[in-house]
């Protein structure tokens, strides 16, 4: 089933919440920001009247992803390199969504100094969920 642009936002929003110490709280009037201890790892936003999700990742899982997902285009507004767009599409499932926001939060989580890393956070490494 293709998410739609509402249910993209709403599962990311539900999503991002769920992981430790994670909070989603606005940051602009068109702009809602999740973080973990002050840093951002997703945004959400509207861009041409569509609901779009902006992502962190290592340079090399952007370009890939670029690559294998039509919905999934350079970070809007934000350095290109780091961030990537997803936008809600034929591509785009909610088990792919769920991956790629917890793979956001792990990428900020883990260059976090220790003390500032939220207990439990190693529990959403790929290794240790399910």
């Amino acid at each position: 089933m293709e998410l739609t642009d509402q249910r993209l936002y709403d599962f990311a929003c539900q999503v991002s919440t769920s992981l430790t110490d994670a909070q989603l709280y606005p940051f602009s009037d068109n702009f809602q920001a999740a973080r973990v201890a002050g840093k951002w790892f997703m945004l959400t936003t509207i861009l041409k009247g569509k609901r779009i999700l902006i992502l962190k990742g290592t340079p090399e899982d952007v370009k890939a992803l670029q690559l294998s997902y039509a919905d999934i285009l350079p970070g809007y507004h934000m350095n290109k390199k780091h961030w990537y767009t997803v936008q809600a599409g034929p591509s785009i499932s909610e088990k792919l969504l769920e991956e790629l926001i917890t793979d956001s939060y792990l990428l900020v989580v883990e260059k976090l100094p220790k003390k500032y890393r939220p207990l439990g956070w190693t529990a959403h490494l790929p290794q240790n969920s399910e």
